[in-house]
Protein backbone atom coordinates (compact mmCIF):
# COMPACT_ATOMS: atom_id res chain seq x y z
CA UNK A 1 0.00 0.00 0.00
CA UNK A 2 2.62 2.10 1.01
CA UNK A 3 4.09 2.43 -2.78
CA UNK A 4 0.74 2.43 -4.23
CA UNK A 5 0.42 5.77 -2.09
CA UNK A 6 3.45 7.12 -2.93
CA UNK A 7 3.03 6.79 -6.58
CA UNK A 8 -0.82 8.22 -6.48
CA UNK A 9 1.27 12.11 -4.93
CA UNK A 10 3.94 11.58 -7.53
CA UNK A 11 1.07 11.14 -10.49
CA UNK A 12 -0.72 13.70 -9.10
CA UNK A 13 1.95 16.51 -9.07
CA UNK A 14 3.24 15.35 -12.49
CA UNK A 15 0.16 14.97 -14.11
CA UNK A 16 -2.12 18.05 -12.33
CA UNK A 17 0.39 20.06 -11.49
CA UNK A 18 3.25 19.85 -13.94
CA UNK A 19 5.76 19.28 -11.58
CA UNK A 20 7.46 16.31 -10.25
CA UNK A 21 8.64 15.57 -7.05
CA UNK A 22 11.20 13.47 -4.43
CA UNK A 23 8.67 12.28 -1.52
CA UNK A 24 10.37 12.88 1.81
CA UNK A 25 8.38 11.71 3.91
CA UNK A 26 4.81 9.20 4.38
CA UNK A 27 3.04 8.38 7.58
CA UNK A 28 -0.16 6.23 8.35
CA UNK A 29 -2.95 8.01 9.93
CA UNK A 30 -5.92 5.84 10.43
CA UNK A 31 -7.72 5.66 7.22
CA UNK A 32 -5.49 8.96 6.10
CA UNK A 33 -2.04 8.76 4.76
CA UNK A 34 0.00 11.88 5.35
CA UNK A 35 2.62 12.26 2.58
CA UNK A 36 5.71 15.33 2.08
CA UNK A 37 6.92 15.97 -1.29
CA UNK A 38 9.38 18.47 -2.15
CA UNK A 39 8.56 20.07 -5.82
CA UNK A 40 10.70 23.17 -7.35
CA UNK A 41 9.08 26.32 -7.32
CA UNK A 42 9.05 28.86 -9.62
CA UNK A 43 12.38 27.42 -11.73
CA UNK A 44 11.87 29.50 -14.70
CA UNK A 45 11.85 32.83 -12.72
CA UNK A 46 14.17 31.76 -10.45
CA UNK A 47 17.01 30.92 -13.24
CA UNK A 48 16.23 34.28 -14.99
CA UNK A 49 17.22 36.56 -11.70
CA UNK A 50 20.50 34.18 -11.22
CA UNK A 51 18.73 32.65 -7.91
CA UNK A 52 19.18 29.50 -6.43
CA UNK A 53 15.89 27.39 -7.01
CA UNK A 54 13.33 27.13 -4.51
CA UNK A 55 11.52 24.09 -3.35
CA UNK A 56 8.44 23.76 -1.99
CA UNK A 57 7.50 21.06 0.83
CA UNK A 58 3.80 19.99 0.13
CA UNK A 59 1.24 18.04 2.85
CA UNK A 60 -0.62 15.64 0.48
CA UNK A 61 -3.71 13.68 2.59
CA UNK A 62 -4.33 10.70 0.77
CA UNK A 63 -7.43 8.54 1.66
CA UNK A 64 -7.97 4.41 1.33
CA UNK A 65 -9.12 4.64 -1.92
CA UNK A 66 -5.87 6.19 -2.98
CA UNK A 67 -7.49 9.52 -3.80
CA UNK A 68 -6.03 12.86 -2.57
CA UNK A 69 -7.73 14.80 0.01
CA UNK A 70 -6.11 17.71 0.33
CA UNK A 71 -2.65 19.40 -0.04
CA UNK A 72 -0.96 22.42 1.27
CA UNK A 73 2.12 24.19 0.67
CA UNK A 74 4.12 24.11 4.34
CA UNK A 75 7.32 25.37 3.57
CA UNK A 76 10.18 26.59 1.11
CA UNK A 77 13.97 26.50 0.71
CA UNK A 78 16.08 27.39 -1.14
CA UNK A 79 17.86 24.24 -3.11
CA UNK A 80 21.27 24.08 -2.11
CA UNK A 81 19.87 25.39 1.83
CA UNK A 82 19.20 23.11 4.94
CA UNK A 83 17.03 25.47 6.24
CA UNK A 84 12.78 25.85 5.30
CA UNK A 85 10.94 28.49 6.16
CA UNK A 86 7.20 27.76 7.14
CA UNK A 87 4.68 29.59 4.74
CA UNK A 88 1.89 30.50 6.80
CA UNK A 89 4.10 31.31 9.80
CA UNK A 90 3.08 34.14 11.73
CA UNK A 91 5.75 37.12 11.30
CA UNK A 92 3.69 39.92 13.81
CA UNK A 93 5.23 41.32 16.73
CA UNK A 94 3.30 40.04 19.40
Amino acid sequence: MLMKVIQVVQRFFSETLDRSGRIIGVSPDSDIWKVKIEVPEEVEYMRKKALDDLMAIYEVFVDSKLQIVSFERVALRERDSLTSYPVNEDTGDN
